[in-house]
């Protein structure tokens, strides 16, 4: 996929983003125009850009629907958000976890839950944390009762240990951080459903495979890539969120390493598209990251930019 995504609107003081547009550079540049609030329910992509993360997150949400459209009054709801790191750039924009949680308390989720804990100091380091203290508290955080799932249609995993909240809960949402990686050079929604998995036996057959004594930790690429790809076949999230704020651009997926700063959000209800479109904030084009194809070849998205609308949004 090339760099530039076609059938692209860039909002401008829309309801869709909730916020002030202004048109910024790069990214950008030449995309003026409008978007209602009708056309934004039909939005495939938003990306959104400033400094901060938790308005960012809103306003891609609103971009694409807005979270009643993927949350139900009343209803459960399970997030797989990479926040389980500790060096920066490893793990998601306190703000961007923030943003998610109060956006499905405001459409009337009776319960979330996170598929992990946080680090301890993980909400120290957001200044809004502490006038959303009660709801941060309401936030339970999953027993790791794992489930044993058979995959069909599975290529390279055909069974999967898998926390039965993630299978049982009403919505599944998908909070991960374009960053860079060792194995496979790129994660974000694809490789984020791994959170979902124990270490032994499931994540580990993904990394040595039919070699549990293997000392390389990522001696197949294309086999971790098919088995991320499977795995997505148990079930689809409702909607992803990519934090690409602070991010890896190098000893990825733990660090520390090289940092970069897109200061970007981006949503969409499609994990195969955010992922391609993500790639870019490492220097990678979706081709370079294997298990993208295995994805859209699973019909699990699409890759292609003339399949998706796409709002690129500045807040001013």
């Amino acid at each position: 996929m090339k760099s530039g995504i076609t059938r692209r609107r860039f909002i401008k003081g829309s309801a869709a983003v909730g916020a002030t547009v202004g048109i910024g550079d790069g990214l950008f540049a030449g995309f003026a125009g409008t978007a209602s609030a009708d056309e934004s329910a039909a939005v495939g992509l938003a990306a959104v850009t400033s400094p901060d993360g938790f308005a960012n997150t809103v306003a891609a949400v609103n971009a694409v629907g807005g979270m009643a459209r993927f949350v139900a009054t009343g209803s459960s709801v399970v997030i797989n958000a990479n926040i389980a790191f500790k060096h920066r750039g490893s793990i998601v924009d306190p703000g961007v976890l923030l943003a998610v949680l109060t956006l499905c308390a405001d459409a009337g989720a009776k319960e979330i839950r996170l598929i992990k804990a946080a680090n301890d100091d993980f909400w120290q380091r957001c200044g809004r944390a502490a006038e959303h203290r009660g709801l941060i508290e309401s936030v339970n955080v999953c027993e790791r009762d794992m489930k044993v799932v058979e995959i069909a249609g599975g290529v390279a995993l055909r069974q999967a240990h898998v926390d039965r909240r993630l299978l049982e809960a009403d919505h599944y949402l998908n909070v991960a951080i374009a960053k860079n990686h060792k194995g496979c050079e790129f994660t974000g929604a694809l490789k984020n459903t791994m959170g979902a998995c124990p270490h032994d036996p499931t994540c580990r057959f993904f990394h040595v495979g039919n070699n549990p004594d293997s000392e390389d930790w990522y001696p197949d690429l294309n086999h971790l890539s098919q088995c991320v790809a499977d795995l997505n076949l148990v079930r689809r999230p409702d909607l992803c969120i990519l934090d690409a704020g602070e991010i890896l651009t190098t000893n990825g997926p733990f660090g520390p390493g090289k940092l970069a700063a897109p200061q970007t959000v981006v949503a969409s209800v499609d994990m195969v598209a955010i992922d391609a479109y993500g790639t870019r904030y490492l220097g990678l084009q979706p081709h370079d990251v294997p298990m993208i194809a295995m994805a859209e070849a699973h019909g699990l998205g699409t890759a292609d930019p003339a399949k998706t609308v796409v709002h690129e949004a500045a807040l001013g």
